[in-house]
């Protein structure tokens, strides 16, 4: 059973095997309802789950900083929908988490979009897509 029309349990999982916390279920979800709205204001295609929650040892492996708020169950790292372009996705991207309070932090990446519901007075946002490098729609 999906824990909203489009965000399953098993997305929200670690890709180690452990199961997302069922101790932060309210956690989930809000991060479901924001997943929702996010989906929506993109026009709705689907939207894949790269990475959600992470337990602490599999977000070591990975490289992942050490208060990463994937460990927290706090954060989705999202790849565009087919046949849209990257750089409409993080665009759009970037407007939802400008317009939506409950977005704490967003990164853009190469890859997708990263963006968190952490705990915040202003939207927290950083740039990983190679300063002076154009996207590449591909």
């Amino acid at each position: 059973m999906g824990l909203s029309d489009h965000l399953s349990w098993a997305e929200l999982a670690c890709k180690d095997g452990t199961p997302y916390p069922p101790a932060w279920h309210d956690r989930a979800v809000v991060l479901a309802a924001v997943f929702e709205d996010f989906r929506a204001a993109l026009g709705g295609a689907p939207i894949v789950i790269a990475s959600a929650y992470r337990t602490p040892a599999h977000n070591r492996r990975i490289g992942g900083v050490p208060q990463s708020q994937h460990v927290q169950g706090r954060a989705l790292d999202c790849h565009p929908p087919a046949r849209m372009f990257l750089s409409e996705f993080v665009e759009g991207a970037k407007a939802f988490a400008q317009a939506d309070d409950r977005i704490g932090g967003i990164g853009l990446y190469r890859w997708g979009v990263h963006w968190d519901l952490r705990p915040h007075t202003r939207l927290i946002a950083w740039n990983k897509q190679r300063a002076g490098t154009p996207l590449r729609d591909a």
